[in-house]
């Protein structure tokens, strides 16, 4: 369809028009709405840059992830759901490789590139990691790190390499987005996963879902991004009204035993912008990057240490992530079996201890990695362990969990997860004063003694900062089930399990908390939020289709 006719359809609020975006959608007025309004505002960009011609239209939503906070990577459990803010792309193909591509935000320059300047660079030929590490790509990459252009051109240039053998057709078109930046709720993804998608349409390329995840994970490498693939996941395997529950196996990503379970009417996850942005340096960063740092020795720890405990019994070959440390997987006497192995691990242990006490290879490269930008005097010398562990096992058996509880209706314990998980990355109590979880070997004997469920221990990751846990606490004194961080953490979205008949009261709670002198010391905001801000601090989620193009004939 051209974009006048389109356009006109959205002034008219055609039948045609509403039945297409009800299909992604759903039925709720004010959703379409506002998915109206967006399209309308893109199609008016499209017509006075390209005039009026034949053109297709994707989409691709945020995502928010209710269970299974930093155990993407690991292969942990996941509870993924679309959620309706998203980027659209009004596109037209071209018969040369030249992408033109604008942003309806005036603060974004226009992005134009040709694919072949960029596939004639002799790195091209090389798989994709040895491409986009290249002196002669990343002198131009440096030079616009943080450019969103990164993020198309990034996307483009995977698939262009994917289809190595056919020379891929360009884009003309004009993206607009209503996904708040930084909020974690991946805006930087969903650009880049549009582009891709739309890329891979006007060229009739299929893409399976496995494909579009890792291509789309390996685009955003090109930016100087290196997360998971849970973003992605969510993008592509979400649906309306429903929650996935997958674990994502580095290495050999398979999607086909994904749970997809209706998501409760009696309930509503509330998604609340913190306005609150990552921003670590000195001390805070290497405290933030510690755990990461654990996180990737874990799994090759405790292998070695279930080798010691069960040398006969072939269990540690069985266990490569996470998600094969739960005692569903393990069988009878699982719990004590993990409290056990979590005492053979130290606490805390000296970078040289780690070198004597395991064989581990990689341990001085990954100490670079995570710590070499670091001042001398500020690099760790010793690495808490057990703490971030028995937060990764406990949450990603929560994360398996938390949608048989939904299936239950059993909305308590499905808080209790959040809760459980929010204190797993909890930094200060209600009252202020620092939060600790202990993990020393009394603590985790105890626990083994009372055979407490490994999922209601929060464990010790931390990844949560003062203004996050005010939040959280708001929300739980104004009645949520639960409520945590999503995402990455220390700044950017809070979730808040809700029985709807409670949202506003909570979403009331959370603004007037967002609103206070103390939060803006806290959170060390620069200027108080506006009205506008304040009434979309607090929005609930609804799990639209997943990534796609809106089809109108």
């Amino acid at each position: 369809m051209k974009a006048e006719a389109l356009l006109a359809l959205c002034a008219s609020r055609d039948t045609r028009l509403i039945h297409v975006l009800q299909t992604s959608y759903g039925t709720n007025s004010s959703l379409i709405e506002s998915r109206t309004r967006l399209l309308a505002k893109v199609l008016r960009a499209f017509l006075s840059r390209f005039g009026d011609i034949p053109l297709r239209v994707f989409r691709c939503p945020g995502r928010i992830n209710l269970r299974g906070m930093h155990v993407d990577t690991h292969g942990g459990y996941l509870n993924l759901m679309t959620h309706q803010r998203e980027v659209l792309l009004a596109a037209a193909p071209r018969e040369d490789d030249r992408f033109i591509l604008a942003n309806i935000e005036s603060q974004f320059e226009d992005v134009h590139y040709a694919l072949a300047e960029w596939a004639r660079m002799p790195a091209f030929t090389s798989d994709w990691h040895a491409f986009i590490t290249h002196p002669d790509v990343q002198g131009p990459a440096l030079q616009r790190r943080g450019h969103w252009g990164n993020y198309l051109k990034g996307a483009s240039l995977r698939l262009q390499q994917h289809e190595r053998d056919t020379p891929l057709r360009g884009i003309q078109g004009i993206i607009g987005s209503d996904l708040p930046r930084g909020a974690s709720l991946s805006s930087s993804t969903a650009l880049s996963m549009v582009v891709l998608h739309a890329l891979a349409a006007c060229n009739e390329l299929p893409l399976d879902p496995e494909t579009s995840i890792l291509l789309g994970k390996e685009a955003e490498w090109f930016t100087g991004a290196r997360g998971g693939m849970s973003d992605q996941a969510a993008m592509v395997l979400g649906d309306r009204g429903r929650l996935v529950n997958v674990a994502l196996l580095p290495g050999r990503l398979d999607v086909s035993g994904a749970r997809h379970v209706s998501f409760p009417e009696d309930l509503c996850a509330l998604v609340i912008n913190s306005y609150t942005e990552r921003s670590l340096s000195g001390a805070q960063l290497v405290e933030y990057t510690r755990n990461r740092f654990a996180y990737s020795m874990a799994m090759e720890i405790v292998r070695q240490e279930l080798a010691r405990m069960h040398p006969a019994a072939g269990l540690a070959e069985s266990v490569h992530y996470l998600s094969d440390l739960t005692p569903s997987r393990l069988g009878p006497g699982s719990e004590e079996l993990l409290y056990r192995l979590l005492l053979s691990i130290p606490e805390e242990e000296p970078i040289d201890g780690l070198r004597t006490r395991y064989d581990l290879p990689q341990l001085d490269a990954l100490y670079d990695q995570y710590f070499g930008t670091a001042p001398e005097e500020l690099r760790p010398r010793s690495i808490r362990l057990r703490g971030p562990l028995l937060f990764g096992i406990a949450e990603s058996e929560r994360a398996r969990l938390f949608p048989d509880a939904l299936l239950a209706r059993d909305s308590a314990r499905a808080g209790h997860f959040m809760r459980w998980g929010h204190d797993g990355d909890r930094v200060r109590n209600a009252d202020g004063t620092p939060y600790r979880y202990e993990v020393g070997d009394e603590s985790i004997s105890a626990l083994m003694q009372r055979a407490t469920p490994i999922e209601e221990c929060p464990g010790a990751y931390g990844a949560s900062s003062p203004a996050l846990d005010l939040l959280v606490d708001a929300a739980h004194r104004a009645g949520a089930l639960g409520a945590s961080l999503t995402g990455a953490g220390i700044a950017g979205t809070l979730l808040a399990l809700c029985k709807p008949s409670d949202t506003e009261v909570i979403a009331d709670a959370v603004r007037a908390m967002l609103a206070s002198e103390h939060y803006a010391t806290t959170a060390a905001l620069k200027r108080a939020l506006t009205t506008e801000e304040l009434e979309n601090a607090a929005v609930p989620n609804v799990a639209v289709a997943p990534l796609g193009e809106l089809v109108f004939t």
